[in-house]
């Protein structure tokens, strides 16, 4: 399905027109593996024509005007914290996915393209929203967690049980919001101190233990929309119902502004033998957590 470029679109009727833009992540992410499995996801919703591309510079408005959304997992520095300078796509590349986006269009901001952007001095940060930040974020100690819905009435999470359980991801904390992007929070997820240090007197030791943190929202930019997930960190995550079912749909969204995929059966349910940690264990000591802060407050 990847080629070097994109490939010329055949009649795909109602479907939607989907680009994926990747061909680099930092060591983290395995983008060779996870890009086919979200292009696959889309596909076989039977809502998407996808595409991939692995070389975005020297792309242009001709480049990305066919599409309804361009999905990014990219991003161009292979130590995420490193000084190399970050492999960008080229001014007129960039430029034409913004005035995409803005014209109307659609963009998603996955997981590892949250760290985009730094520096750039362009109009990236505030397409997306919230971005991963040196100075700021960090990756919570978590892998199994439990997700709140912030926003219930949002067709992208319409029909989700108010909380559920989510395994093998990621939970970013304290991301850079910026201050001229119209956000709204989708889900949230718990910055649990006992992940940190069973020590009650260190449960606040670093900025956000003991917070909730969006880990997926939507901005508008322009006339377009943006959806952004920091969920999605790799196959196991990519793979179960929950992230299947509000990636989907939270592509659907982007590309059109109506949500019509379904979600999964098993959507929001345990995963058969998966830790405990999200379904009994989090809400005990969240309990133990808040009324320890009343205690001493």
């Amino acid at each position: 399905m990847a080629d070097r470029g994109t490939r010329d679109l055949e009649d795909s009727g109602a479907r939607l027109r989907a680009l994926i833009v990747t061909g680099q992540t930092d060591i983290h992410h395995d983008w060779r593996t996870v890009t086919p499995m979200l292009a696959e996801l889309l596909h076989s919703t039977g809502r998407f024509d996808v595409r991939v591309t692995e070389e975005f510079r020297g792309a242009g408005p001709e480049t990305v005007e066919p599409y309804d959304v361009v999905v990014l997992n990219y991003f161009g520095r292979l130590e995420p914290w490193g000084h190399a300078p970050e492999a960008r796509w080229g001014t007129r590349a960039e430029q034409a996915l913004y005035d995409h986006v803005a014209s109307g269009k659609g963009a998603v901001v996955y997981h590892a393209s949250l760290q985009l952007g730094s520096g750039w001095d362009d109009d990236f940060e505030k397409m997306a929203g919230g971005v991963l930040r040196e100075h700021c974020s960090r990756r919570a100690p978590i892998n199994d967690f439990r997700v709140a819905v912030a926003a219930p009435d949002h067709p992208v999470t319409a029909g989700m049980p108010a909380s559920f359980p989510h395994y093998d991801d990621d939970l970013y904390v304290n991301l850079a919001w910026h201050s001229g992007a119209d956000v709204e929070v989708l889900l949230a997820g718990w910055d649990n101190p006992l992940r940190y240090t069973q020590v009650p007197s260190q449960w606040d030791a670093l900025p956000g233990m003991g917070q909730e943190h969006p880990l997926a929202w939507t901005t508008r930019f322009g006339q377009g929309r943006v959806f952004a997930t920091g969920l999605g960190h790799g196959p196991e995550a990519v793979s179960h119902p929950s992230f299947r079912g509000l990636f989907a749909r939270g592509v659907e969204w982007a590309a059109s502004g109506a949500v019509t995929i379904p979600l999964p059966a098993d959507f929001g349910e345990p995963v058969p033998g998966g830790d405990w940690w999200p379904t009994e264990l989090e809400p005990r000591v969240r309990a133990m957590y808040e009324g320890r802060k009343v205690a001493v407050s």
